[in-house]
């Protein structure tokens, strides 16, 4: 936004925003690795109240999906990898982990070397 807030929404529609909405992003915490991040979010987790998502690994879950379904390969490209470790874990839904990788395993993203932003 032009006073240099964050904002929702795009340029030819109204802006809202982020201030006092409790709103966080989350797709930046892909850049991370997702041991780390679970760590950090089930640490604060009575902070945040679950926000209506029952589990911090079930938040990482619908991180992950959200970034794959954006169809923006730099998301995309770090969503993958995360979906491969959560696969390998117990804690996260393994249908939910299954069907985000079988949905990869089919995509011409993840055959692309990951691109620079």
């Amino acid at each position: 936004m032009s006073d240099g807030l964050i904002g929702v929404g795009v340029e030819s529609e109204g802006r809202a925003s982020l201030v006092g909405s409790g709103f966080v992003p989350m797709w930046p915490y892909l850049e991370r690795d997702l041991s780390s991040v679970l760590a950090e979010i089930a640490g604060h987790w009575p902070d945040l109240r679950g926000g209506g998502i029952s589990t911090p690994e079930r938040l990482l879950e619908l991180t992950v999906a959200s970034a794959w379904r954006s169809g923006r390969s730099y998301w995309m490209q770090l969503a993958a990898p995360w979906a491969i470790e959560m696969s390998d874990r117990e804690c996260f839904e393994r249908e939910t982990v299954q069907e985000l990788l079988r949905d990869m395993a089919s995509s011409e993203v993840c055959r692309r070397p990951c691109e620079p932003a």
